[in-house]
């Protein structure tokens, strides 16, 4: 007959069977390697000041230029290439809408002299007094500015 293993009859406690740590069980905290880049705070200096006299060069050679900046004037100092912005000085307008606008230029002080006619349209539905600002929209037709619209402002 084969002896047969007795059990124990020692009580057996709630506790966990082992106290002792493993290292599966052990947490290890390990530095963090930084990424990307490392430098030291020697040469975050050096970089730094390099920059700084980049910088500073940039700026010096841009005050010293000679070029002053000035706003270039298109269409011969007006709002656009076929318009005129200014106040109305003088009104001569017929019956059939056929008369002349003489209009002085806000931006160039000039008068222009706009021909009216049956094609002339205006935004508001009069036709201007002076000493209103307008608009005039013209074309060039034979030596004469002939107003084909009249904005009132």
């Amino acid at each position: 007959m084969a002896p047969t293993k007795r059990k124990s009859t020692k009580r057996k406690s709630a506790r966990r069977p082992s106290t002792r740590r493993t290292s599966a069980r052990r947490k290890t905290t390990r530095r963090k390697t930084p990424k990307g880049l490392r430098l030291t705070r020697k040469t975050q200096r050096q970089i730094l000041i390099a920059v700084a006299i980049v910088v500073g060069a940039l700026i010096f050679l841009a005050l010293m230029q000679k070029t002053t900046y000035v706003q270039k004037k298109f269409y011969r100092g007006e709002v656009a290439r076929n318009a005129v912005y200014g106040k109305v000085t003088s009104v001569a307008i017929g019956v059939a809408g056929r008369g002349t606008i003489r209009v002085r230029s806000y931006n160039t002080g000039k008068t222009y002299t706009f021909y009216t006619g049956v094609r002339t349209r205006y935004n508001i539905k009069r036709y201007p007094r002076a000493g209103d600002s307008a608009k005039v929209y013209y074309v060039y037709d034979r030596g004469y500015r002939k107003a084909t619209y009249v904005r009132l402002r």
